[in-house]
């Protein structure tokens, strides 16, 4: 049986939550998980009724149980859907926090967080990553991965399109914004796509001059897997070094949803709360921003490109028309069917369930081949990792990030 105490303090915080599900079942519809495997534990309905169930002391926590919350995309798919709004990817982080508090958190997990808030392992990873690309070892390496999940990961983690864009130089603003604003490279982009990240700041070059700031991880892999003091410790450093800008822009989606929530994390903190609230409107991911500021990309003849939105931006944020606006300029732009659905790749679930994340890609696959686009364009690294191993199944498009696409060349 649980301890009541400990539901009281962690489980219980998100009773108003449970309770707000009438079990209808519309989540099932839009669960990509759920359309792969058909499991009642794998939607919100199934994941909504086992926290009901623990927090009534019917149900005690165990490694099944920890599985069912970790099978979540958290792509709020279910949540657009849902006619009561039930917020599931809020329930699933509290319910890792419990069971990371109960259990113990997955070394794998562990020594993810851990590294991920760690700037100087960020570094020093992103420059051995660099050298590998440079002198081919990461071919000899990806050679000797056992496990063809864990090569395909390793393949684009190594050696990933971004490598191939030589560095950009900084050019003067052509449309000089009035404020100060700050690129914020997430530890994705800088360690598996420096070259999509030298693209973004000089997209951002031609609108302001940008100026660089000792960042950190935005926190959504330590919120994600049950580490959320480490999450807001990491929130505060970034609202202090980021204090003295006026925008800031990232090219990650998952890093600016984060960014953007820090004034709901830091809620009640009263030493905090107005700072992160400030924080937070500053924050813009970069389609969002070029659209605003109207930059106009120059158009590439014979090309053909589609667009892949990542959970994190368009239900995240509801970004939708921006990336597709500022792509239209570019070249034929051809819309795929259910171009939001999640590709399977959300941090580190396709880590963790590689052959769910492997079905769910093949369907969004069969959505870009039916485009017969040249380029599946997107705004999230993890996306990218995860579109790109289409590359590798006889297919012709290739996956590139938004920022290489609108650059000039």
């Amino acid at each position: 049986m649980l301890v009541i105490k400990k539901d009281a303090s962690t489980l219980g915080k998100i009773q108003a939550t449970v309770n707000q599900c009438d079990r209808c079942g519309s989540c099932l519809t839009v669960c990509p998980v759920y359309n792969v495997t058909h499991r009642e534990t794998a939607v919100a309905r199934g994941k909504i009724a086992t926290v009901r169930a623990m927090i009534e002391g019917g149900l005690a926590s165990d490694s099944r149980i920890a599985e069912a919350f970790e099978f979540c995309l958290l792509c709020k798919a279910c949540i657009e859907n849902c006619p009561s709004k039930v917020k599931t990817d809020e329930a699933m982080i509290e319910a890792r926090q419990y069971i990371a508090e109960t259990l113990g958190r997955r070394v794998k997990h562990r020594l993810i967080t851990a590294f991920l808030g760690n700037s100087t392992l960020i570094g020093m990873a992103a420059k051995t990553l660099k050298i590998s690309r440079k002198t081919g070892i990461n071919g000899l390496l990806r050679s000797v991965v056992p496990l063809e999940n864990t090569k395909c990961y390793f393949r684009e983690m190594a050696s990933g399109p971004a490598s191939l864009v030589p560095h950009q130089e900084r050019t003067r603003p052509k449309m000089p914004h009035p404020g100060k604003i700050a690129y914020f490279q997430g530890c994705a982009m800088k360690m598996f796509f420096p070259a999509a990240s030298q693209a973004t700041v000089k997209l951002l070059n031609t609108t302001a001059d940008v100026i660089t700031t000792e960042s950190v991880c935005c926190g959504i892999p330590h919120l994600t897997h049950g580490r959320t003091d480490y999450a807001l410790a990491l929130a505060k450093k970034n609202i202090e070094a980021l204090a003295n800008v006026d925008q800031i822009i990232t090219d990650c989606a998952s890093c600016s949803s984060s960014l953007k929530e820090y004034g709901h994390r830091l809620a009640a903190d009263p030493l905090w709360a107005e700072r992160a609230g400030e924080f937070c409107q500053k924050v813009m991911g970069l389609s969002e921003y070029l659209y605003e500021v109207g930059y106009q990309p120059n158009r590439k003849n014979n090309l053909k490109i589609t667009y892949h939105d990542p959970c994190h931006l368009v239900r995240g944020q509801g970004i939708k028309k921006q990336p597709r606006e500022l792509l239209k300029q570019v070249a034929e732009y051809v819309e795929m069917p259910q171009s939001d659905q999640c590709c399977g790749g959300a941090g580190t679930f396709y880590l963790d369930f590689p052959e769910t994340a492997k079905n769910i890609l093949t369907q969004k696959i069969k959505n870009i081949e039916s485009t017969d686009a040249d380029i599946v364009v997107t705004e999230c690294p993890v996306c990218l990792m995860q579109l790109a191993k289409g590359e590798h199944k006889n297919t012709h498009f290739k996956a590139m990030h938004i920022s290489q696409v609108l650059v000039d060349e």
